[in-house]
């Protein structure tokens, strides 16, 4: 169990130093910034209680905001995705695991519903990130192309650090 928690605080680290340093630079043809430190609320168990999703998504983008001076939007759109992660495990989580806690993975919920669910939840935390930002949608088109572009990004790097992190 507390190896547990300290291979969780140590993804949170990693997580968060890696949108720090590295990712929070990429800007792919002014379009497509991923942000994969939400790997870190899609990959905890089905049984966590929704107020934990809510709590850590919060302090999670809290520390996103302190380093990156975005004053609270990452701690909404982590918020928010805290809020609809539980329904998207049902969603797309395997019908015959709700008595059961299931990890999120390609081993436990298929690979189609494992890309779907990361799919979805990386598409609603973009749009709520970048609605906040923009703040207006007088330019929905680039609005648009911004949250697909970094949607599919971040899809991406969530799935290749899942691979990455269950490597045996």
């Amino acid at each position: 169990m507390l190896e547990q928690y300290l291979s969780r605080m140590g993804w949170f680290a990693l997580l968060v130093g890696m949108q720090v340093f590295v990712f929070n630079h990429v800007h792919i043809f002014g379009y497509a910034t991923p942000f994969p430190y939400i790997f870190f609320l899609l990959s905890l168990p089905s049984a966590t209680p929704r107020w934990v999703y809510v709590l850590l998504g919060f302090a999670l983008g809290l520390t996103i905001d302190l380093f990156t001076n975005t004053p609270g939007m990452a701690a909404g759109a982590t918020c928010l995705l805290g809020l609809l992660v539980p329904p998207l495990l049902r969603l797309f989580g395997p019908t015959d695991a709700e008595e059961e806690a299931f990890t999120p993975s390609p081993r436990s919920m298929e690979w189609g519903p494992y890309v779907r669910y990361v799919v979805v939840a990386s598409l609603l935390h973009g749009a709520a990130f970048f609605a906040m930002e923009a703040f207006t949608v007088r330019e929905w088109q680039s609005l648009l192309a911004t949250v697909g572009a970094s949607g599919l990004l971040t899809s991406l790097l969530v799935i290749s650090l899942h691979l990455i992190s269950h490597r045996k």
